[in-house]
């Protein structure tokens, strides 16, 4: 009998193949499906008992983002995403322009909300702007991809790996202290990133139509009105908990409460709920909630802990030497297991290796490092998946080896600048 052990690393392997080959054999299969697929088999075959499988998702996590659909659904809806995407093109002069500007806004904003909720914002976005002017929407897909990636890295509220960092390590004011590592490189992989895809990726050839400076109109001003003020209700009430919970504080409501009474409030007020309802997109769900019954399965029958026995320790090396390894394990485990499982697996390393509250470099190190390893792969983060899956609803779609042959170069540079900035810190 084939023990669950091999049965469960059997499937995974079988799924992550799906998900790479799917581009290169033509398989019309959505990543959601895949997943979904994996989950079941991981169920069926007994490598995980149906009331696991159940308790492993994260309703925290499904929550927020269904909260968020509904938002993003409406502002997509009342035409304010297109309405938004024409005012940033009537600030660019060619592609350039319009790949900094990616960068930029969407670079500054993930670092105090999270990445997913710009992922989720941002792809209706560049997919609009793509559009109206004839731009490759690969180019700008690829672009949002790394810039909320690259952004989140400079705050604990950025993303949820770095807010499992800030509370673990329990350093000393961590809003602060991220700042002061992380901000600088942040904008320097910022505008290195956007350089490289301006001057190296050479398919974004364009010109602007005349139809593209044209602001079009708001499709329902009520239902626009209603989404434009909720959804800036709920990102305040977002940055705030950030706010309190990366502070070490508490609050009655978490994120995924106040994305759920946000998106609840937008129904209610819409005027057009059972349509928002449905342009909602249920795929992105289904993918997080298999992606949780798989990586518990994996936990549970040992995968993962053999995998990370393999993995460099920090705790023989002192001082610097020990950045090496514990971004040597970011960059690998995370192409496995995505950035957020994969710190929550390497924190209690770190910390059986002696690493506390005054060791701010290395931790620091973990939080960037694995936030950057998601510009390697599709797989490297959950915001990729998200908006690669949004995208593939419009019929567009980026190809694990195409979001490879530039994430390469980017990862490269992004991990190098983090080692410099964090060598000259020590």
């Amino acid at each position: 009998m084939v023990s669950p052990f091999i049965t469960s690393l059997i499937i995974f392997l079988g799924t992550y193949s799906a998900l790479v080959l799917r581009n290169i054999v033509k398989l019309r299969v959505p990543i959601w499906l895949i997943l979904l697929l994996g989950a079941a088999a991981m169920i069926g075959s007994g490598s995980i008992a149906p009331k696991a499988a159940y308790a492993s998702i994260n309703m925290d996590v499904l929550s927020f983002l269904f909260g968020m659909f509904v938002i993003v659904s409406s502002l997509d809806i009342s035409g304010v995403l297109e309405f938004f995407a024409s005012r940033m093109l009537r600030h660019s002069k060619g592609p350039r322009t319009v790949v900094a500007m990616v960068f930029i806004v969407f670079g500054f904003l993930s670092a105090f909300l999270m990445n997913d909720t710009l992922a989720l914002m941002g792809t209706p976005i560049v997919i609009s702007i793509a559009r109206r002017t004839g731009m490759n929407p690969k180019v700008l897909l690829i672009s949002l991809a790394f810039a909320v990636t690259i952004g989140s890295a400079a705050t604990p509220m950025g993303n949820p790996q770095n807010l499992l960092v800030a509370l673990a390590s329990m350093i000393n004011a961590p809003v602060i202290s991220f700042l002061r590592y992380l901000l600088l490189p942040t904008v320097v992989n910022l505008l290195l990133s956007a350089a490289f895809i301006i001057f190296f990726v050479r398919d974004h050839n364009f010109s602007f139509y005349s139809s593209s400076f044209a602001s079009p109109q708001i499709r329902d001003r009520r239902l626009a009105f209603v989404s434009v003020f909720f959804s800036l209700f709920t990102l305040s009430l977002i940055f705030v908990v950030n706010i309190v919970e990366s502070l070490g504080g508490s609050s009655y409501l978490g994120i995924s409460e106040v994305s759920l009474i946000g998106a609840t409030l937008t129904l209610v007020f819409s005027g057009r709920p059972r349509e928002i309802l449905e342009s909602v997109d249920w795929g992105i769900l289904v993918m997080f909630a298999s992606l949780f019954i798989m990586m518990e399965a994996l936990s549970s029958n040992g995968v993962i802990s053999q995998i990370s026995a393999f993995l460099p320790s920090p705790g023989s090396l002192a001082g610097g030497g020990a950045l090496i390894p514990i971004v040597l394990s970011s960059l690998f485990l995370s192409q496995v297991v995505s950035n957020v499982p994969m710190v929550a697996l390497y924190i209690p390393i770190m910390l059986s290796s002696g690493f506390g509250p005054q060791n701010v470099v290395a931790w620091l190190a973990l939080a960037g490092a694995s936030t950057l390893a998601g510009n390697l792969t599709i797989l490297g983060a959950a915001s990729n998946l998200i908006i690669i899956e949004r995208a593939e609803k419009e019929g567009l779609t980026v190809s694990f080896f195409e979001f490879l042959r530039v994430g390469i170069f980017i990862t490269a540079i992004n991990i190098s600048v983090l080692l410099l900035f964090l060598f000259l810190d020590l």
